[in-house]
């Protein structure tokens, strides 16, 4: 049987490897790539097309060149704390506003899951990760003000809003995480998960995997 390609689109948080020891195969999307495969008995080939820093606005230029020329079946987009973060890193510092608004988030976000779904692509939407107290940011008056995670929360809404008008699946990484309490332990620098906690996302992600390859 031909294998299948599965391709995770993103940031820092896709890209994965190299933080907190995390090895390639510990990420998220090699670990739910591999529970893919053994669940179908089939080759699952997984790509990684996260990139450090990312946003939505520069993400939809390279969906041809980093996505869809790999021809896969299935494609994982996680995108958002970049996006709804003060950092900017051209200046290694912090600006007044989001990264990029909450509506052209939403708009750009319409616009990669539409050109994937025109390339015949089954494609899932993640909800971005929250932000815990380790965050070297946390202490930004509107955080302190209105909650460390008041912006991730709207543009998580928006992903759920973009998997509704476009009929994709929904992964909801952000409510799973904020159940979970506590998670200085699992992300250490209060975004990027460790090792446990790309176990813990790719528990979530395979079983809407399967249920998309199927």
């Amino acid at each position: 049987m031909e294998h299948l390609t599965m391709v995770a689109f993103g940031d820092s948080v896709t890209n994965g490897s190299g933080r907190f020891g995390v090895s390639e195969g510990q990420t998220f999307r090699a670990v739910a790539g591999r529970q893919l495969g053994e669940k179908l008995q089939r080759e699952v080939r997984v790509v990684n097309a996260g990139v450090d820093g990312d946003i939505t606005p520069n993400a939809i230029r390279r969906v041809d060149s980093d996505v869809l020329a790999h021809r896969p079946q299935l494609v994982t987009v996680l995108f958002g704390v970049n996006d709804a973060g003060y950092y900017r890193p051209d200046t290694d510092g912090f600006a007044e506003t989001p990264r990029v608004a909450e509506h052209e988030f939403a708009n750009r976000l319409t616009d990669i899951v539409a050109r994937l779904q025109s390339g015949g692509v089954k494609v899932l939407l993640l909800t971005p990760l929250p932000m815990n107290e380790n965050y070297w940011g946390a202490q930004l008056a509107p955080y302190i003000e209105n909650g460390l995670n008041f912006l991730v929360e709207r543009y998580a809404a928006r992903v759920r809003e973009v998997a509704r008008q476009r009929g994709v699946r929904l992964v909801d990484a952000y409510s799973h995480f904020r159940n979970l309490g506590d998670t200085t332990r699992i992300v250490p620098d209060g975004i990027h998960p460790n090792a446990e906690g790309h176990r813990l996302l790719a528990e979530l992600l395979a079983p809407a995997l399967v249920t998309a390859a199927q």
